[in-house]
């Protein structure tokens, strides 16, 4: 369906090139959107943005060599995260991504001079492709996502270590640490060891269990949803906080629990199926589940390049609010299914 923008990526040159195509996207996706294609679209989606972002990627590299800008280091790569890293994203996503390298240490300042430039480069040029920048700044311009090896193996042992609050939601986002471009066993190692050491720290295991329990999902006893009474968003719901952001943080930590070091949320629903954590039946409805958020999320974002993650309730047919109560519920039962297990972790 989106293949013919795919492959038009692959030879792009420019910015203006890469925005048409980016733009495309958005208008192939109203022709083909469907939530009994949404398995599909889903894989065509994350391809065509994984395309976009490998070329930027390319030619920032190209123009930081032109420079003569510090030196390129031997084995880097750059990853993504976010809803690009868990192959999930919509049509205006925004900028999730970092940078790992490895080389001498005494070539190391030389080699984060390239880094930090060609970051800069491939940033500017998602933005003006029409990639919004990370509001958390979650992007490799930002030193704590762009770093050697060496460097990002002392940083994640401060966040286990740590274990405040803010060193949760570091290791949640980079549980999606997904390689795109470059040596793409660096960023499979950094998953790895991160899964892998939470999984060793039963008591932080526990604390990140406990973070899962938040946002509440906004669904009354009744199945009445609580939309947002105020403001400009009034008679709305959010899309991410309404269930989907539950679901993906359950999955993560139960993946860790599993140690089933998945980036792409669907990869991990499947692996914890297989594995026996997830039961069948239960694993089927979360799978529905995300792909009943993922298609209204995708349906509304091809308005506007806000992400509309603010969708009016009386907008949705009724078919859409049922099935999105549905998923609510599910994304309940998979928070409750997630705390009993940190409670047995007590016992």
């Amino acid at each position: 369906m989106l293949s013919a923008v795919a492959d038009r990526l692959k030879t792009a040159e420019s910015v203006t090139d890469l925005r048409f195509c980016h733009d495309e996207l958005a208008h192939e996706l109203r022709r083909w959107l469907a939530l009994e294609h949404i398995g599909q679209l889903a894989e065509e989606v994350a391809g065509v943005h994984e395309a976009m972002l490998r070329r930027v990627f390319f030619l920032a590299e190209q123009e930081t060599v032109k420079r003569s800008v510090g030196i390129r280091p031997p084995a880097w790569c750059w990853y993504v995260m976010g809803s690009i890293g868990r192959r999930e994203p919509t049509v205006w996503t925004d900028q999730d991504h970092g940078i790992l390298f490895a080389c001498a240490r005494e070539e190391e300042m030389a080699c984060y001079e390239f880094i930090r430039h060609t970051a800069v480069i491939g940033t500017k040029m998602l933005h003006e492709v029409g990639y919004p920048y990370c509001s958390g700044y979650v992007m490799a311009t930002n030193k704590r996502w762009a770093q050697s090896m060496s460097d990002w193996e002392r940083q994640l042992s401060s966040y286990l270590d740590g274990g405040w609050p803010n060193d949760l939601r570091f290791l949640f986002i980079a549980m999606d640490m997904r390689p795109l471009y470059g040596d793409t066993e660096l960023v499979e190692a950094g998953r790895r060891m991160l899964f892998a050491e939470v999984a060793d720290r039963p008591l932080l295991l526990m604390r990140m269990g406990e973070h899962v329990q938040f946002p509440t999902v906004p669904l009354g006893w009744f199945r009445n949803v609580q939309m947002e009474r105020w403001g400009p968003h009034s008679g709305a719901i959010h899309m991410k906080q309404s269930g989907y952001v539950q679901i993906t943080n359950a999955l993560k930590w139960l993946a860790c629990l599993a140690r089933e070091p998945a980036a792409a949320t669907m990869e991990r629903q499947r692996a914890l199926k297989e594995a026996g954590i997830l039961p069948a039946a239960f694993s089927a409805d979360v799978q529905e589940a995300l792909s009943v958020y993922y298609y209204i999320r995708l349906k509304y974002s091809t308005e506007a390049e806000d992400g509309r993650e603010y969708v009016l309730w009386q907008t949705l047919n009724r078919t859409e609010q049922k099935q999105l109560k549905q998923a609510m519920c599910t994304a309940k039962r998979l928070q409750r299914f997630v705390a009993r297990r940190v409670v047995g972790m007590h016992e």
